[in-house]
């Protein structure tokens, strides 16, 4: 499964109130970790993350003391752990590197995730136990699971997604253009540790999220800090071609030249990919948005897009450029989509209702019929 299919059946569970724990694996740098934040700040949750690698079983465990009359243990629970008063009565425990931690850590997180307690300690009941680590195949540090420990998880194996990761998070996330234009011409490249030859420095999710990063701040690959910054981040083999990538699309028009109906369109499908995604990045606050309303800016930077990917020579584009939009907010797009008074737009809704997943409305007129093909 993807990482959004992973996502879905954390939120089954906390939408329906089931408490069985889930363990995720994948390789590093997928956004495991992320997409559980991600959903926990969707719900309201706090996400309580402990990195079960760095710990000693103590430290998950407590420790048992004698009380004052010495007659008895008593044990002392774990600051870490959640706690109603403190946390709040909706949390999410995560127990990331679950695979990477010694067997005395396991051991010690057993009876937590089996029984949801330690010592005299209880979870609270708004908990969700959630568990992440590596595969064996995954080139990190791998200790297998006891059968009886696997054995009380809901097991899900995560594996990168292009699509998912470019319409789920970097439009979203204002991923830096020239990356998701090189991802989108070369998708394998996203998470390429199984072809690193054993390099200790290979690309990921998250080592082009740092990449990106470096482009927000200076996007000029001819100076060699800013080259060997990305081949840090995504090893040389693929550092240099993306260098080379972002060298040979230098001329390509940019997004505010093309929006102030400047600059020439670009010829190859590689160009033109770039010019979409830089497009997508000026509304890349829709992804924030939820369902507010616009401000008159954010509606005005909206529809300039729409109208922009109007101009592109072939209605394929047009296509990718607006799913782009709808993917970041498919409801606040589609009530500025509709509300343009423009013929060519009317007509290219009813042309095209079937790659938009639209109903079958037919000749309708005004903003309100036209609404209903979305539906």
């Amino acid at each position: 499964m993807n990482l959004r299919d992973f996502g879905e059946c954390v939120e089954y569970n906390i939408k329906n109130n089931i408490r069985h724990a889930i363990l995720g694996l994948g390789a590093p740098g997928v956004g495991k970790s992320q997409i559980i934040r991600q959903i926990g700040k969707k719900y309201g949750y706090k996400v309580i993350d402990i990195r079960l690698a760095q710990m000693s079983e103590v430290e998950i465990g407590g420790l048992i003391y004698p009380n004052e009359s010495r007659t008895k243990t008593v044990w002392l629970t774990p600051e870490i752990l959640p706690d109603e008063k403190r946390d709040g009565k909706n949390t999410i425990l995560l127990l990331d590197e679950l695979t990477s931690c010694t067997k005395r850590v396991q051991v010690a997180a057993y009876q937590l995730i089996l029984d949801r307690r330690i010592g005299q300690y209880q979870l609270p009941e708004g908990t969700f136990v959630i568990a992440l680590g590596n595969r064996e195949d995954d080139d990190g540090v791998y200790i297998k699971l006891a059968g009886p420990l696997a054995d009380r998880f809901e097991i899900h194996y995560i594996d990168p997604d292009f699509d998912q990761w470019k319409y789920d998070y970097a439009l979203k996330y204002n991923v830096h253009h020239l990356v998701i234009a090189y991802l989108t011409f070369k998708p394998s490249a996203l998470h390429n540790q199984k072809d690193s030859g054993g390099s200790m420095v290979f690309a990921t999710p998250r080592s082009w999220d740092r990449v990106s990063d470096i482009l927000h701040i200076d996007s000029d690959v001819s100076k060699p800090v800013i080259r060997n910054k990305i081949i840090g981040n995504v090893g040389e083999k693929e550092g240099i071609q993306f260098v080379e990538f972002c060298k040979n699309n230098s001329d390509i028009v940019t997004a505010d030249e093309f929006l102030a109906g400047r600059g020439v369109m670009p010829k190859s499908p590689e160009k033109i990919s770039i010019l979409l995604s830089a497009l997508a990045d000026k509304a890349s606050f829709l992804a924030t948005l939820g369902s507010a309303e616009l401000t008159k800016e954010q509606e005005y930077k909206v529809r300039a897009v729409i109208r922009a990917y109007f101009r592109f020579p072939e209605s394929e584009y047009t296509v990718i450029g607006l799913r782009n939009l709808l993917e970041m907010n498919r409801e606040v797009v589609k009530k500025v989509f509709l509300s343009i008074d423009d013929r060519e737009i009317r007509n290219f809704i009813k042309e095209n209702k079937a790659v938009f997943g639209l109903d079958q409305a037919e000749n309708s007129k005004g903003p309100g019929a036209r609404l209903a093909m979305w539906n």
